[in-house]
């Protein structure tokens, strides 16, 4: 290609610099939280904590409990399967191939609503709630389900993490 462009000096390192990567498929740190599981593909500390990417299987009706992140926005990509969110006070039903943002402060929370496991990608900016995961979910492989007294033993946990539970009585009705 031959542009006419004000172009760096070939010494600099730009030019020679490989500063990216990959992460494979089955990359990752794979953490369990109940009936999810997600393995952390990138963590802020690859990133310099700009952001955070986790690939998660959610079990046919289950999700997360209603919550906010005081720091950090969220993005989710449904890669398969349908889901209902949470976001403020309405809902929103998201199917493959849809995107949901939730902006920092906002009382968010997902479900499968499908019959079948679904995954589900998710995005922080900046990094930081990807550390729970890695913290504190389970490695074994068939947990049991996650009790209302574990979310209980979480709160102040989750609080370092920027993470504030919001549950209702009728969050799924």
């Amino acid at each position: 290609m031959a542009l006419n462009l004000p172009l760096p000096d070939k010494d600099d390192p730009v030019w020679t610099a490989a500063n990216g990567f990959i992460v494979r498929e089955n990359g990752g740190v794979v953490r369990l939280t109940g009936h999810e599981t997600f393995a952390v593909k990138v963590t802020g500390e690859q990133t310099d904590g700009a952001f955070a990417f986790m690939d998660g299987l959610i079990e046919a009706d289950h999700g997360n409990v209603p919550h906010i992140h005081s720091k950090e926005d969220e993005a989710f990509y449904v890669a398969s399967g349908e889901f209902e969110f949470i976001n403020g006070n309405e809902k929103i039903t998201a199917g493959t191939g849809d995107f949901v943002y939730i902006p920092k402060g906002t009382r968010h929370a997902f479900k499968n609503t499908g019959s079948e496991p679904a995954r589900l990608l998710v995005f922080y900016t900046p990094a930081g709630p990807e550390s729970f995961f890695l913290a504190h979910g389970e490695t074994d492989r068939n947990p049991e389900p996650w009790p209302d007294e574990k979310f209980n033993e979480l709160v102040d946990i989750l609080g370092a993490h920027n993470i504030v539970l919001l549950p209702s009585d009728h969050d799924w009705d």
